[in-house]
């Protein structure tokens, strides 16, 4: 068994150096494998930001910041090529912890954790600012902040009272969601129902090539959804989620209605 997890692992690996470096016309910048990092069996997401016509994008609950809805209604007013959970959330009040930028504005301040920023030319950043202060996102098209961080240049790096965590659920073994970024500049997100430490899911990002990492809602929360398929349904309902399109024209399509959704957070939030 282990043998196998090894070779899974290791053609995983082969394949993603093989497709961050081929054009857009030669392979599909979005793509999912199962495998195995660490010993944990993983669902795992490649997004390969070279290709500038992926999106990275972020969708409230309607009427933002303060409802819930269901997974499966958010994706189908956004319509994405890959919608996942995204910052964690006060299921008494229904605020996100973590800021979160869309299309360059600020649509919620949470002022917890570390912050997932992403460049319309699709340059990535993970910023850790001090907590419950007011950052400047201007250089940023998508910001979510989340954690605890999991690897900080390469290094397994997990500390998540030290980014103002303490909820027992989060630091105990659960089912987990992370993203991370390789040296390629794919960005990954990772999903397993196996419940694990932190530290184990850091591990399993670090052998899958990936070189900063954040944490991501999960347990009762944690959804995945990609190319038409539910792979996993929340338990409850969200607040916000990540999604991915693999041409932006997709986006574009669907931003007047995204943008009328967020009209409530807008005015409250500006």
């Amino acid at each position: 068994m282990h043998a196998t997890n090894t070779t899974n692992k290791f053609f995983a690996i082969i394949l993603l150096a093989a497709w961050a470096y081929q054009t857009p016309a030669c392979a599909q910048s979005i793509h999912m494998v199962e495998t195995y990092a660490a010993g944990i069996p993983l669902k795992v997401i490649y997004a390969n930001l070279n290709d500038l016509n992926v999106k990275v994008t972020a969708e409230l609950a309607r009427y933002g910041p303060g409802h819930a809805e269901p997974f499966a209604q958010m994706v189908r007013r956004a319509a994405p090529t890959v919608a996942v959970t995204g910052t964690f959330f006060s299921t008494r009040n229904h605020f996100p912890v973590g800021d979160i930028v869309i299309d360059g504005q600020l649509a919620h301040f949470g002022g917890v954790g570390t912050a997932l920023c992403i460049t319309d030319n699709n340059e990535v950043e993970f910023l850790q600012p001090k907590r419950y202060t007011h950052q400047d996102w201007s250089r940023f098209d998508f910001v979510l902040r989340s954690g605890p961080r999991l690897i900080h240049d390469g290094v397994v790096y997990v500390d998540p009272r030290q980014e103002g965590f303490r909820d027992q659920r989060m630091l105990s073994r659960n089912s987990r969601l992370a993203v991370g970024v390789t040296r390629e500049n794919a960005l990954v997100f990772v999903a397993t129902r196996k419940p694990v430490y932190l530290s184990k899911l850091a591990r399993a990002m670090r052998a899958l090539g990936v070189v900063n990492a954040i944490n991501l809602d999960a347990g009762s929360s944690l959804g995945l959804y990609y190319k038409g398929k539910m792979l996993i349904r929340p338990k409850r309902f969200l607040t916000n989620v990540i999604l991915l399109y693999d041409n932006r024209w997709k986006y574009e399509e669907r931003r007047t209605l995204l943008a009328a959704s967020r009209t409530r957070s807008a005015r409250l939030y500006r």
